[in-house]
This record gives structure tokens, C-alpha cells and sequence, in this order.
């Protein structure tokens, strides 16, 4: 019995936001009768993969006590160039791809040799790199622009039964970052990073190298969202992913992990994109204004930080 407290006690933090998420579903399900429906199911799944992948990586980052601001025009980019150098035809689809991949890891690697060698704050560091970046997307096209190649928009709008086949991406994402971070080195060392960073180098943890590979995958991340969501649109938009800079943290802050770093993990970041994703579509279906939605996930930061860190 003992036992089973303690491991509740653990996971409390878990324990407590899918009881928040199922609470919210039920709710939603009570509020309209469309919620429910299979479409609409299947619609808030697509909606999530786009803050999904992207929390994904912002999470690692947040668990090493850093951010990451740069994620937005990373999207941007991404999105601009995709669709802007595929423009319809499938075979600038792997090429296309393969570069947008290898840009996202040279930002992510800039922005941790930048925090490392110049110790200023990354979130100093990435504000300064998100306005290059965004710039030069703005340079590349000031509207939008391109055509995403068929495969790519096929990707993005397919189906799998019931279940979108982007979701399936999210969860394998997800699922191989759960794997990194409880069952492997590289995991421990992004949580010793977090907790003490002095304490990790004197244990040996290669912490530069840590913050290297950590802010390259939350680029990398970044980047997915932006081939998502050129496929999605079938163009390019050089401000699509500029909601992304703080609604990539909203599910972080929900699920857990503590902007102080060390503790968290992305089974709660889970239940945070599906706590924002459902909450979004439920004020939709309600005809919420979109500047109501803006003051609530406000509200709900405020709250999520307060509570963590109280606690």
C-alpha cells in the first residue's frame, strides 16, 4: 500500500493534468454535440501535430533551463522555402526536404554555440536569432508563396482509417523523445543539466555538448511543424509560425516541466497539447471569439507556472 502511494505521490503532476484534460473533454462533450463525431475527432488530432512536434523539442530545451524563441521563424522559414522550392512537383520533395532538415539543425546548432561561447541568456539569444531568421523569410517572400509538392500535401491531409497519418508522426516523435529521455544517457544528462549545471560538469556530463544536440533536435522539431503545415496549406506563409514562439511553451508549462529546468517530461507535455488542442476546438465549436481563446491560454500559463512552481 505503501508502495503505491509513494508512485502516486511520483507522478502527481502527471496524475493531475489528464485528470484535467478528461475533465475538459467531458465538459466539451456536454457543451456540443458535434464534439464527439468522428470527424471532428479526427480533426482535433491534425490540429495537434503541428503544436505537438513542436512542443516536443521546446521541452527538451525547457528541461535543460533554457527556451527556445527561434521556433516560430523556424516554422516560417520552413514553410517559405518548402513550398517555394518544391512549387508542385514531387520530385523536389526528398531534396527540398533533406535541406529544410539541415537548415533547422544549423539553426539549432548557432543558437547553442551562441549561449555557450558568449554566455548570454538563451532566451536573449534566440529572440535576437527568431528576428533574423523571420527576416530573411520575410526577404525570401512577404506573402504567400509556392506550392508544396502533391506527396507532401497527400502527408498532410491523409487518413489512416480514422486516425490522421500526420498523428501518427506526432506519436512517433513523441514516443522516440519518451525512450531518449528516461532510457538513455544523453536523457539523464539533459535533466542533470537542468537541476545544477555546475554539478553535471563536475560529474562529468559533456554539458556543451548536451545543450549542442538538444537545441538542434528543438530546431529539428520546429521543422517538421513547418513541413506539416506547408503541406496543410499547400503554400508557404512567412508568418504562419509565429503563434508557434509562445504556444510551443503553453503545453510545456501545462504538462509539468518547470521553466527552472530538471523536472518535467513529455508524458505531461502529451496532455498539454491535447489540453490546449481540445480547448481551442471546443470555444471554436462554442463561436468563441479567437481573442477570448488568446486570454485564456494566457490565463492558463499564469496559472500552470504559479502552481508548478508553488509546489
Amino acid at each position: 500500500m505503501s508502495m503505491s502511494l509513494t508512485k502516486v505521490r511520483e507522478h502527481r503532476t502527471i496524475i493531475i493534468v489528464y485528470f484535467i484534460l478528461f475533465v475538459l473533454v467531458v465538459i466539451s462533450a456536454f457543451s456540443s454535440e458535434i464534439f464527439l463525431r468522428p470527424r471532428n475527432m479526427a480533426n482535433i488530432l491534425r490540429q495537434a501535430v503541428g503544436i505537438g512536434l513542436v512542443s516536443i523539442g521546446q521541452t527538451l530545451v525547457v528541461l535543460t533551463a533554457g527556451i527556445d524563441l527561434s521556433v516560430g521563424s523556424v516554422i516560417s522559414l520552413t514553410s517559405c522555402l518548402t513550398a517555394g522550392l518544391m512549387m508542385g512537383r514531387n520530385s523536389m520533395f526528398l531534396p527540398v526536404t533533406a535541406l529544410v532538415l539541415a537548415i533547422g539543425l544549423a539553426i539549432g546548432f548557432m543558437n547553442a554555440f551562441l549561449i555557450i561561447k558568449t554566455g548570454i541568456s538563451p532566451l536573449i539569444v534566440t529572440l535576437g536569432t527568431m528576428s533574423i531568421i523571420q527576416g530573411g523569410a520575410l526577404v525570401y517572400t512577404n506573402a504567400a508563396y509556392g506550392e508544396a509538392a502533391p506527396l507532401l500535401v497527400s502527408f498532410a491531409w491523409g487518413q489512416l482509417g480514422a486516425v490522421p497519418v500526420p498523428f501518427l508522426l506526432l506519436v512517433g516523435v513523441g514516443a522516440a523523445g519518451i525512450f531518449v529521455l528516461k532510457r538513455t544517457p544523453f536523457g539523464r544528462h539533459i535533466y542533470a543539466l537542468g537541476g545544477n549545471e555546475e554539478i553535471a560538469r563536475r560529474s562529468g556530463v559533456k554539458t556543451d555538448r548536451v545543450k549542442v544536440f538538444t537545441y538542434m533536435l528543438c530546431s529539428l522539431t520546429a521543422v517538421l511543424t513547418g513541413l506539416f503545415l506547408a503541406g496543410r496549406m499547400g503554400m508557404g506563409d512567412p508568418l504562419i509560425g509565429a503563434p508557434y514562439m509562445l504556444d510551443s511553451l503553453v503545453p510545456v508549462l501545462v504538462g509539468g516541466t518547470l521553466l527552472s529546468g530538471g523536472k518535467g517530461g513529455l508524458s505531461g507535455t502529451f496532455a498539454g497539447i491535447f489540453i490546449l488542442t481540445v480547448l481551442s476546438n471546443a470555444l471554436n465549436l462554442m463561436g468563441v471569439s479567437g481573442y477570448w481563446q488568446w486570454i485564456v491560454e494566457g490565463a492558463i500559463i499564469l496559472g500552470a507556472v504559479a502552481f508548478y512552481e508553488k509546489r
